[in-house]
């Protein structure tokens, strides 16, 4: 029972957890592409409605990141002590990284394109 418990609770923190470095994350990025477009997202979609899969895509990479983050932090400082928890490797980081970044960064590359 007591197993179940941590890893309920820490089921709940990683969401948390997921969930304001989301939002955190998402609104960096989408100010800095307000900035970098003088428009606000919204007027961006209506005027190019491909972007809403460049959107999505810097989701994903958002979502790389933070799920990174925390297999590699703050997995370690929960109430879960499993004998298996361990990092990910440090190619598989490095690799998930380059790839969240490209995601991210595809976004800008479209709309500099475009503007």
């Amino acid at each position: 029972m007591r197993l179940f418990s941590t890893g309920l609770l820490e089921a709940v923190r990683a969401l948390f957890i997921f969930v304001v470095l989301y939002f955190v994350f998402g609104a960096i990025s989408n100010y800095f592409l307000e900035i970098f477009t003088n428009r606000p997202i919204a007027q961006l979609t209506e005027v190019y409605p491909y972007l809403m899969c460049f959107l999505a895509l810097q989701a994903i990479g958002i979502a790389i990141l933070i799920f990174v983050l925390y297999r590699n932090k703050f997995q370690f400082t929960g109430w879960f002590k499993g004998k298996r928890v361990k990092p990910l490797p440090q190619t598989t980081t490095r690799v998930l990284v380059v790839i969240s970044v490209i995601a991210i960064i595809a976004l800008y590359i479209a709309v500099g394109f475009n503007l």
